[in-house]
């Protein structure tokens, strides 16, 4: 690919793929009263099938990263798209709770493996100083998932069948899985060398040797803890303070859906002109660290459901600005090893998400302590960046 041209059109095949997984991730969360009732198991029970999408890819993130880094990221691309597809179709054919959890963790290991050579591939394809604008298409890509998946699973639910929801996202990476075979120009690294598995996977953990990798590691750990740890109370917050029943919960995914989506559409232009202008990059992410510590602070403590959700839009617009920002700094600074160094990142953010979750939980919902616990996450991911802004890449 040219160094002066970033070829949008080839971007677009993989963003499709980002919108299908965002889709998927926000899909399931209100499927679930559904689909307890149709296999007559608990809501606790059922609530598995979100977690253990998570668990898989976080798993297999690094692992898949490692011995695929030397692979064609086309390739890649097209195999982790089969396996994504091949379980989002188990997931829609699923006779019971058991086989749908294994249907979500084949889903979990494709996204492990389509995530990583995606994210990879815009980095390597994209125009230096444009690369803010590619990584931030994903981002936004992805947002734009969020926004339709909530209203996806509530028309399946209740018009047709929660197995609906699953099979449409099956066929969408089905189209698109097409579409990059067929018109997807493999990106041109710098050569890299075949090695074996122990090898690979051994290479893979030095990563955690760099401390410039661990700092990055670091902060988008604490993001996501503040950010997508916080939103998980969401629901509970605005039911018990003020009275919001399940339908209208599932508008304020899509509106604080809509806050991730301008994130990425601000921060991709902003990332570029900063970096051109010779400015460290995680300076911008000091600054949204901050103002997601304001957006987080207010939808934890505020008296009126407005304020409270324009606080979560507000954390949402700055993570993912966040979130995009780290991951133009990350895939610059590891250069060639940015296929397993995204790996890494992809499973630190959903453990953080984990961790800040449990974290959370053993406050009081609704309390200062909950609050201050959450405002101090989104101060910690701020902190690390101003360590990464004194380092030069």
């Amino acid at each position: 690919m040219s160094d002066t041209r970033t070829p949008w059109a080839q971007h677009a095949l993989i963003q499709a793929v980002f919108f299908l997984m965002g889709a998927e991730l926000f899909l399931a969360s209100p499927l679930l009263p559904t689909i307890s009732a149709d296999f007559g198991t608990t809501i606790a029970s059922t609530a598995c099938v979100v977690t253990v999408f998570g668990l898989a890819y976080a798993v297999a993130s690094p692992v898949l990263g490692a011995l695929t880094e030397h692979l064609p990221r086309k390739r890649v691309i097209l195999a982790g798209v089969a396996v994504f597809a091949v379980g989002e179709m188990l997931c829609a054919l699923s006779p019971g709770l058991g086989w749908l959890l294994a249907a979500r963790a084949v889903g979990g290991v494709g996204g492990a493996l389509v995530g990583p050579a995606m994210w990879a591939y815009l980095a390597e394809t994209a125009a230096p100083r444009q690369r803010g604008r590619a990584i931030a298409g994903g981002t936004a890509a992805y947002a734009g998932g969020q926004i339709v998946g909530v209203p996806l699973a509530t028309v399946a639910a209740a018009a047709l069948s929660w197995r609906f929801a699953f099979a449409a996202v099956a066929v969408g990476l089905v189209v698109a899985g097409s579409l990059i075979a067929l018109r997807l120009r493999e990106s041109v690294p710098a050569a890299r060398t075949r090695k074996s598995p122990f090898a690979a996977l051994a290479s893979s953990l030095t990563l955690w040797r760099v401390g410039v990798f661990r700092t990055i590691m670091a902060g988008n750990f604490f993001v996501q803890a503040a950010r997508l740890g916080t939103y998980a109370y969401a629901g509970a917050l605005f039911s018990t303070r003020f009275g919001f029943g399940t339908s209208v919960l599932g508008l304020v995914g899509m509106v604080v859906g809509v806050g991730s989506l301008i994130g990425s559409l601000v921060s991709g232009p902003l990332i570029d002109r900063w970096t051109s202008a010779g400015r460290h990059v995680s300076v911008l992410t000091v600054g949204w660290g901050l103002l997601m510590a304001v957006g987080l602070g207010v939808a934890t403590t505020a008296t009126t459901w407005q304020l409270a959700l324009a606080g979560f839009v507000l954390s949402f617009f700055s993570g993912t600005g966040f979130f995009s920002t780290a991951q133009v700094y990350l895939t610059t600074v590891m250069a060639e090893r940015r296929a397993p160094a995204v790996s890494w990142n992809n499973s630190v953010l959903y453990i953080g998400t984990g961790a800040g979750t449990t974290i959370l939980g053993f406050t009081t919902l609704g309390s200062t302590a909950f609050a201050a616990c959450s405002v101090a996450f989104a101060l910690l991911a701020a902190g690390f960046s101003a360590l990464l802004a004194t380092h030069r890449s």
